[in-house]
């Protein structure tokens, strides 16, 4: 296949969550908004790429971004309420208010983000507004018609998910495992019945997701007048209480569910939750489900991250029956190789983004050698990457069809690995990083400068930092196998302008060094 013509020069990026924006207008999490301001950091720090996590729907009680109810519905957290079109005036009375502020910095004061709370905030408005929009703008008015021209265009997920968005909240949230069989079985018939009487409540999620859409596209539309690319990652795979599971029943096989085999790190393997997909129907179908997401998602993204890349080769299976012993769901090599090529293919010409393979980890030879053959970019994380005689790799001989980083936001952020790795092995490290040897620094903001001037200086096609690896935070945005309420909340504490203002030396540094990335290539 073709080399994607992102490969032929250098980018550099951050990787800053949505939900971790400070804004000043913002409910306690990063909003569509907030976006569109931290763009003006981007574009001062001379970067062209902002990579984000996935910012599908989570269920209620849930933070974890990569445990989504639905593959292509926006969690309407991120809905920005004051740039909603046709705000009624009563809303905009409201969050205006002196008690709806008092409200608001009750969220922001909060050391995690109350995803419940906000979002129940936010539907609450968004109700009240969908009456109003309905009242004023009703059908046969030009505004109404663009909303059904939405609908039409996106009916292949937007129906189902927003008929399964409605069934959920009339049921109390059960599994929908336990509904009544027409229901639980995606029969036509009982579901027609059920549209027909609930249509109002039904579009109300329809149109939710058209004005997050409007939003996003003029979030874009910023983005590409100042050359910068938005990074998504599309998780490897949904909840069972998906949309998705719900409504394509035979593309997944909920009597088992995926994993990580046993390693160095966990001696049983790892327990995702997660069902696990039935190969055989999808790849009957051309991982049909698969195309449509990725279709969809080059409305919103120019590159996209494909999850535990591996997975698509072999992925490792625990039957929910006890009695029965976990495995690879394909045993032959040749067979796992030639899934995994033909799923990328699949992928690859179903949109024009680029797609980057999170291979890290456990990853058998052949995975590599599909992803050069096909032109895909895979992770190289500096301080992972060490030659057979546990030295560090120089950058500069990294692959140009990679992504170079410095950490991801499921391990520590580099101040934090600087401080508990052991002396050795950062000395080991920074006689990698720095040309003049010397001193080793005892703390990681002492040591930055240099480390990302090395990783600018990789040969990979793309350089991107954790925002906490370029300010010398250790906040972490997620401490795998651990769960609770101070995972998913990494928060910036100022706002993109007062986040400027204070680290101007710092913006002026990497806008140099970013300067002389670009015209090597």
């Amino acid at each position: 296949m073709e080399k994607h013509a992102l490969l032929n020069s250098r980018h550099t990026g951050v990787l800053l969550p949505l939900f971790s924006m400070n804004s000043r207008d913002d409910f306690g999490i990063g909003d569509i908004s907030s976006l569109k301001e931290w763009l003006e950091v981007l574009r001062e720090m001379n970067f062209d790429l902002l990579q984000i996590l996935p910012i599908n729907e989570m269920p209620p009680q849930t933070n974890c971004p990569y445990t989504s109810m639905t593959a292509f519905a926006i969690d309407p957290v991120y809905l920005a309420i004051k740039d909603v079109e046709n705000l009624s005036p009563e809303i905009k009375k409201t969050i205006n208010s002196k008690e709806f502020g008092e409200k608001i910095k009750e969220f922001k004061q909060k050391d995690y983000i109350d995803y419940d709370g906000i979002k129940k905030l936010k539907f609450g408005l968004m109700w009240e507004q969908y009456n109003h929009f309905s009242l004023k703008f009703g059908p046969g008015s030009p505004e109404y018609g663009k909303f059904e021209a939405y609908m039409a265009a996106n009916a292949y997920w937007l129906d189902d998910y927003a008929v399964f968005r409605r069934l959920k909240d009339l049921k109390g949230w059960t599994s929908w495992t336990h509904w009544e069989d027409g229901v639980r079985n995606h029969d036509h018939a009982a579901l027609e019945n059920f549209r027909k009487e609930q249509f109002f409540n039904i579009d109300f999620f329809k149109y939710l997701q058209w004005e997050i859409e409007k939003q996003w596209r003029q979030a874009r539309e910023k983005a590409g007048k100042y050359g910068i690319k938005f990074f998504g990652d599309l998780p490897f795979m949904v909840s069972q209480e998906s949309a998705d599971v719900w409504s394509r029943q035979r593309d997944f096989s909920i009597d088992m569910e995926v994993g990580a085999p046993p390693d160095a790190f966990s001696e049983t393997g790892q327990k995702w939750g997660l069902p696990a997909y039935n190969w055989p129907e999808l790849e009957k179908n051309d991982f049909e489900w698969w195309r449509l997401k990725v279709k969809k998602f080059a409305d919103f993204y120019d590159i996209f991250r494909i999850d535990h890349m591996v997975g698509f080769f072999r992925t490792w299976i625990i039957p929910r029956n006890p009695s029965l012993k976990p495995s690879f769901d394909i045993l032959d090599p040749l067979a796992q190789e030639n899934r995994g090529r033909n799923f990328l293919k699949a992928v690859l010409s179903a949109s024009p983004m680029l797609p980057i393979a999170e291979d890290l980890g456990v990853i058998p030879d052949y995975v590599y050698r599909v992803l050069k053959e096909l032109h895909v970019c895979g992770y190289k994380v500096l301080r992972w990457e060490k030659t057979k005689d546990g030295h560090y790799k120089e950058p500069e001989i990294f692959d140009e069809i990679s992504f170079a980083t410095t950490s991801t936001h499921d391990n520590e952020p580099m101040a934090l690995w600087w401080e508990e790795v052991d002396r050795a092995e950062r000395k080991r490290f920074w006689e990698m990083v720095s040309p003049k040897k010397g001193k080793v620094p005892l703390s990681y903001a002492k040591a930055r400068d240099r480390v990302v001037e090395k990783t600018m200086k990789a040969n990979s096609a793309f350089a991107v930092f954790p925002l906490q690896d370029l300010t010398a935070s250790k906040e972490r945005v997620n401490e795998p196998n651990t769960v609770g309420a101070h995972n998913w909340a990494y928060r910036l504490r100022e706002d993109a302008g007062k986040f400027f203002k204070k680290n101007g030396e710092l913006i002026a540094f990497l806008r140099k060094n970013a300067a002389e990335r670009h015209e090597k290539k």
